[in-house]
């Protein structure tokens, strides 16, 4: 009688083990990827990267973007034309400069740095250790978490990044969503 309630209290752990670790999964992943970013270690954190999906998920935003400014811009005839073909230019070279930018080296640093903004690089000597970002975190359903990097200053932008489910506990980052800047306080 003994075995069978070691066995089966054996097998309850193992599955609340189990449960435990696939609910924490994404932040096991987090984990790894900051790790793999702070050691440089490009292939470790390229495991955990849908690059395609990232590509796209920036150039769809920057192409909101561009449609809210030009609905900003001037509205008279000339000026519609004059945006739309700005608009299609900017398209062009902006689908360009997404595929050169999001690479390891940018999603790394954004990654460690909470940011998507580039900072200038300073000598070894002088460095300053800048705290990890804050953040808050959210499951959307079994196959997505989000986690949302409060921003350094007020008037910067948040940013979230999207980690999609791929398997059973085995996690990607497939999106990069930016928010409208904060309003600075009064």
């Amino acid at each position: 009688m003994k075995a069978i309630h070691l066995k089966l209290g054996i097998a309850t752990l193992c599955v609340a083990a189990g449960a435990a670790y696939w609910y924490y999964s994404p932040l096991i992943a987090l984990h790894q990827m900051r790790a793999a970013a702070r050691e440089n270690n490009a292939e470790r954190f390229n495991e955990r990267v849908d690059y395609p999906r990232l590509r796209e998920s920036v150039k769809v935003q920057l192409s909101a973007a561009m449609n809210e400014e030009v609905k900003r811009s001037d509205t008279s005839g000339l000026g519609e034309a004059g945006a739309a073909i700005g608009k299609m230019l900017g398209m062009a070279m902006a689908d360009k400069m997404v595929d050169a930018m999001v690479r390891p080296e940018f999603v790394m640093r954004a990654m460690e740095q909470g940011t998507l903004t580039p900072r200038p690089q300073r000598a070894q000597g002088d460095a300053v250790k800048k705290p990890d970002p804050t953040y808050t975190s959210e499951r959307v359903g079994l196959s997505q978490f989000i986690m949302h990097l409060d921003p350094e200053k007020p008037g910067d932008r948040r940013m979230s990044l999207v980690m999609e489910r791929h398997g059973l506990a085995s996690w990607k980052l497939a999106e990069v969503r930016m928010s409208a800047p904060a309003a600075a306080p009064m």
